[in-house]
């Protein structure tokens, strides 16, 4: 099998795809068969807000602020991830591209750690079953026989924990970690920016080396992405790109932020 790639679709920017985007994606899932993982937070909040349900926010002992995921916020997003996943297949069989979908919680690829921690609750710490987890372990050999005859696999990256069936995780991270379990060189983070803005303007090319310098314009959701594509090409990636602009300029150096490893 030609080398698989990994693109990782970000919540925000799934309705934003023109036509021209889906054409370029179905071009390159032709030439190499494409791990699509996407992500879910602006499709739930839209949903909670419909049924005026707010975020829960929560601060941990340590200062990490947290939005918190119980039984009711799993269930959403199981709701939103069903309609995701049916759209993206839509779009890639209206263009001839074979497809298979995927909960990886139900199939057991992702395994995550929840760690036990105390919340900041009316002024007292007290111990909250959040349930989000970090990433530890992606059976890549149970995604490929998954990818094996089709054009793309989509993937919720939903996660097993030992205690629980279903955790929340960073869909960021666990795209990461799926490019480096099905052992590929690059990885594709679309998002609704041009790539990594410094100082305003959008850097072409980064190395790890220069992330401790950039920790102060790096905020929200992209630090969550630079750091997910530094992980990524420390554990062997040849480079992760960062972008809204189609998949095959992404990967040409075209468009976007290329984070590269420094060896």
């Amino acid at each position: 099998m030609t080398e698989p790639l990994v693109v990782k679709l970000g919540g925000s920017v799934l309705d934003r795809l023109s036509a021209d985007w889906w054409d370029d994606a179905a071009a390159v899932a032709a030439q190499r068969p494409m791990v699509i993982v996407h992500g879910w937070s602006a499709p739930v909040a839209a949903l909670r807000g419909e049924h005026r349900r707010e975020p829960v926010m929560l601060l941990s002992q340590s200062g990490h602020r947290s939005r918190f995921t119980d039984a009711a916020v799993l269930d959403d997003i199981r709701t939103v991830s069903a309609r995701i996943r049916s759209d993206i297949v839509a779009h890639l069989a209206a263009r001839a591209v074979s497809t298979r979908t995927v909960d990886a919680s139900q199939a057991r690829l992702i395994h995550a750690q929840v760690l036990r921690q105390r919340w900041w609750v009316d002024g007292r710490l007290e111990y909250r079953e959040n349930l989000v987890g970090f990433v530890r372990h992606v059976d890549g050999a149970a995604v490929g026989a998954l990818l094996a005859g089709v054009g793309a696999l989509v993937v919720t990256p939903l996660a097993t924990s030992a205690e629980h069936p279903t955790v929340n995780t960073d869909a960021d991270r666990a795209g990461a970690h799926l490019a480096t379990a099905l052992g590929v060189a690059e990885i594709v983070f679309v998002t609704d920016v041009d790539g990594v803005l410094v100082d305003g303007v959008t850097v072409r090319e980064l190395s790890p080396a220069d992330l401790p310098g950039l920790r102060g314009q790096l905020t929200g959701g992209m630090r969550k992405k630079v750091q997910a594509a530094t992980a990524a090409v420390g554990r062997g990636l040849r480079a992760a790109v960062i972008g809204r602009a189609p998949v095959s300029e992404l990967l040409a150096g075209l468009a976007g932020t290329r984070v590269r490893s420094d060896a």
